[in-house]
């Protein structure tokens, strides 16, 4: 008679079961796959970003250059000896151009004087005081003269062309003109002291020079004592 032998079998590993059609087997191994996959797309893209920063330098470097030779060509299209010497002769034309506003020409003020001199009187002994170049604002060009006179009649009759100097266009001009200490000298003379301020933008030299001649007459004493 044939014995029968009943063998049994005893899996090692567990089988994978399926759960509603889904197989539940190894899920630590799932796991370890996606942040594998997850290090390795992220490894990728940091190379990437890497070689397109390295990219991008590059085309940097090289647009300066490009940008260097193109400056050093429109250089080269220029003269540059020429440039200099016109820079330096802008700087010479500028001081000169300071230097003619600035200019006060002081001989403008005798033809002032002569204009409001009467007949029977004369000045002497001029003294003029030109404030600083920083002044010229503010400050006025005083002037102080010694006069005399034929008569007191002849000073009091240079007292009202003093007070009419808009007839002479000098109101603006001639401010605060005085008279003083009329004193009566050798040879029935009569002597005085004369002191006004002048505008100094009024004695400009570029003004001289652009100014046409005074046309203004001598002031004449009607009467005479």
């Amino acid at each position: 008679m044939e014995t029968k032998f009943q063998t049994s079998f005893i899996p090692k590993k567990p089988t994978a079961s399926t759960i509603g059609g889904f197989s539940t087997s190894a899920p630590k191994k799932v796991t370890a796959s996606i942040f594998m996959t997850i290090a390795t797309v992220l490894f990728i893209l940091s190379i990437a970003s890497a070689g397109g920063a390295y990219a991008y330098k590059q085309y940097l470097y090289n647009t300066q250059n490009t940008y260097k030779g193109q400056l050093a060509t429109r250089e080269n299209q220029f003269n540059i000896n020429l440039i200099e010497q016109l820079k330096a002769e802008n700087v010479k034309i500028d001081l000169s151009r300071q230097v003619l506003n600035n200019h006060i020409a002081l001989s403008q003020v005798f033809d002032m004087i002569s204009r409001i001199t009467t007949e029977n009187v004369r000045f002497m002994n001029l003294d003029i005081s030109v404030p600083a170049i920083n002044d010229t604002n503010n400050g006025q060009v005083k002037i102080a003269l010694q006069g005399y006179g034929t008569s007191f009649s002849a000073v009091a009759f240079q007292s009202d062309v003093l007070n009419q100097l808009d007839q002479y266009g000098l109101r603006n001009v001639i401010k605060n003109p005085i008279l003083s200490n009329p004193t009566q000298g050798t040879n029935n003379t009569i002597s005085f002291g004369f002191s006004a301020t002048v505008d100094p933008s009024s004695l400009s030299y570029e003004k001289l020079l652009s100014a046409s001649p005074s046309g203004a007459s001598l002031p004449t004493q009607s009467s005479t004592n």
